[in-house]
């Protein structure tokens, strides 16, 4: 499968897309997209500034739950596990599992932080 870096433009396939796919799932909301109101995850409902070891298993459970969403298009990856770790302008995803017959692990950084403006 070939998408588009969400970064730069440029077209990526392989691993790269893979990542890019889990990435854009993971960062929308359910009913983000009002032609596709069932694509996205219930990551982002549960980011709050109150980051509790709670509020991490509820998250590490939303991720793991997008990619049995058929809609999603994650069916090539089978998750084997998820972390949830905070950092400074927000917190990590790590997920390890079986993508085209071997083993992966990758990350997903979800940035809560405000946005600076444009000026």
């Amino acid at each position: 499968m070939i998408g588009i870096d969400r970064s730069t433009g440029r077209s990526i396939d392989g691993f790269a897309q893979l990542v890019s796919r889990v990435t854009q799932v993971m960062t929308t909301p359910l009913s983000g997209r009002a032609k596709r109101p069932t694509f996205g995850s219930k990551v982002r409902e549960n980011l709050a500034a109150n980051m509790s070891a709670s509020m991490l298993v509820r998250i590490q459970a939303a991720s793991i739950e997008a990619f049995y969403n058929p809609v999603n298009g994650l069916q090539d990856f089978v998750p084997s596990s998820c972390v949830a770790k905070r950092h400074a302008t927000g917190l990590s995803l790590y997920f390890e599992g079986q993508w085209q017959g071997r083993s992966i692990k990758f990350e997903v950084p979800l940035d809560v932080s405000t946005p600076k403006p444009l000026t």
